[in-house]
């Protein structure tokens, strides 16, 4: 192994376990403790890792906030205006014939206001407030499973849902998310809501987180997803610093 790709695992260790010991990673790689050593320190100087005396951790990565569901009339109201940045920037990712996926959320569905001149596009969603909102636009085909609709979020689940989706093929699916942390992934609150996700991040192509930087440093109940499921991160300016670590370590794009 060259010593780049080295460095990107022993990276992504840190950040997925919070440190390393050096002895540790001289077993693994098969090379000696000055080597790692020499390792650590670029990471410490080009990624804000802390060194110790065997080791290092993880200098930006603290305890996460763990939150739980809120009602989407309460999401709409928070973060607004950055909501809308994010969702404008995601729409011009959208080429005409597209055809999309939008799971549930008070950011994706705002995707929704920007899409305009459009000569046709699929809209698959698992929410009913956007596939209400996409069904305005003459331009746009919309697609939703059937299932049980839980009103809290206004999305569809289940095993009917499930079967509905595979069926398609996805250019790209934009997601919003509760909670994203390096360690953990991305979390959500509902159990019932994590495997259509899934779902629906593996007919598409291309997947796209859509959040502001309040949901990173976050954990809710249940992981739906590694972060490097994603191709890109769409957020505000104020990213915290190890996500864009992160972002670079896995080829994650951020817009």
């Amino acid at each position: 192994m060259i010593y780049i790709d080295r460095r990107k695992e022993i990276l992504d260790l840190i950040m997925r376990n919070g440190s390393v010991k050096v002895i540790e990673l001289s077993q693994k790689y098969d090379v000696g403790e000055v080597t790692i050593r020499r390792d650590l320190k670029y990471l410490a100087q080009n990624y804000g890792i802390q060194l110790t005396y065997g080791g290092a951790l993880a200098g930006d990565i603290g305890g996460y906030k763990s939150i739980i569901e809120t009602d989407l009339t309460k999401k709409r109201t928070l973060n607004l205006e950055a909501k809308k940045i994010i969702a404008r920037k995601a729409a011009s990712l959208i080429e005409d014939g597209d055809t999309i996926a939008l799971n549930a959320g008070s950011t994706v569905e705002l995707i929704i206001d920007y899409l305009e001149d459009f000569k046709s596009l699929n809209v698959i969603t698992l929410s009913l407030n956007v596939a209400a909102k996409a069904s305005a636009k003459p331009f746009i085909d919309v697609y939703m499973p059937g299932g049980k609709l839980r009103s809290v979020s206004g999305a569809f689940y289940g095993s009917d849902a499930e079967a509905f989706l595979e069926k398609f093929s996805v250019d790209k699916a934009f997601f919003g998310v509760v909670a994203a942390c390096v360690k953990n992934g991305i979390t959500h609150p509902v159990l019932e809501e994590v495997h259509i996700n899934k779902v629906l991040s593996q007919i598409s192509r291309n997947n796209y987180l859509v959040a502001d930087s309040s949901k990173f440093d976050k954990v809710s109940l249940i992981k739906m997803m590694d972060l490097d499921a994603f191709d890109i991160f769409i957020t505000d300016d104020e990213l915290q610093e190890v996500y864009k670590s992160y972002a670079e370590l896995n080829d994650i794009k951020i817009i």
